[in-house]
């Protein structure tokens, strides 16, 4: 697919976003985090075709996105989204998020139902389960206590990505995990340190399985079978709360489906848009 780069101004604050356009029923792709735009590109090229628009922004703070005016929690984050849409023109949108965005897809469609035609929801983190997970949510909370000069140091040491080479990846090709590690820790090291611990307090303090009530729109979830950041426990509760729900589960995959299986996890997607009928 060929996208067009573009920035514009949401609250005095600078968004880039790239868009395929045309005048089709639109497609928001939501990153991880770290992340940025980048790591969505083959999923959209994968999904692409003449059916849809597909809008990939940075998400504020991240990549060529400026901050939040306000703090960077979900709430926050989904009231931006709502601007975005609004500021594009955009009624409703068919919203995909994988990892941190599918927490802001989940909250964004408890507040802006109207806005939202289907949901998909990738790897979603939804609550603190596991030892590694664990482990996380100390390593921030101490740094949280810290100095702003020690909080830097410590964020920005690549300890989240190094670490996770040795638990989140699944795919067999060393060249991926290393592009992916090398993006991120590249990503961390420009975030201030306050945004960063706000953003990370957004994954660790709160679960949203029991958001799954009220949302009422037709979900798709997708789940890597040995994903340790977003395990299948978690998921399954969900999806258990969701009213119209259907629950894929990726064999042999981790938690970085996007990056590392995205044509799998594009047409997993597209057969189920392609299912519903009333989309």
């Amino acid at each position: 697919m060929k996208f067009k780069k573009n920035i514009i101004k949401i609250n005095s604050k600078k968004v880039f976003y790239i868009d395929s356009g045309g005048q089709n029923p639109v497609i928001i792709l939501l990153h991880g985090f770290p992340g940025n735009h980048m790591g969505l590109i083959d999923l959209a090229n994968y999904i692409g075709n003449d059916r849809y628009r597909i809008i990939i922004p940075d998400l504020p703070a991240c990549g060529c996105s400026d901050s939040l005016e306000k703090k960077h929690n979900l709430k926050n984050y989904s009231d931006w989204l709502d601007s975005f849409l609004e500021a594009l023109s955009i009624d409703g949108a068919i919203i995909i998020g994988h990892s941190f965005g599918s927490r802001i897809a989940l909250v964004f469609t408890n507040y802006y139902s109207k806005r939202v035609k289907r949901l998909v929801l990738i790897t979603p983190v939804l609550k603190v389960k596991g030892l590694f997970n664990r482990i996380f949510s100390i390593y921030y909370g101490i740094t949280g206590f810290m100095p702003k000069y020690l909080q830097k140091i410590m964020l920005s040491n690549g300890f989240g990505k190094k670490l996770g080479n040795k638990i989140i990846f699944e795919s067999a090709d060393p060249n991926i995990h290393k592009k992916i590690i090398d993006r991120d820790i590249k990503e961390i090291k420009k975030l201030k340190p306050r945004v960063n611990i706000e953003i990370f307090d957004e994954f660790y303090k709160f679960s949203l399985i029991p958001t799954g009530k009220t949302i009422k729109k037709n979900s798709l979830l997708i789940a890597g079978e040995l994903d340790l950041v977003s395990p299948l426990g978690p998921i399954r509760e969900l999806s258990c709360r969701l009213p119209n729900v259907k629950l894929r589960i990726m064999k042999n995959c981790g938690h970085l489906l996007p990056l590392e299986k995205p044509k799998l996890t594009a047409n997993i997607i597209k057969e189920w848009l392609a299912r519903d009928t009333s989309k």
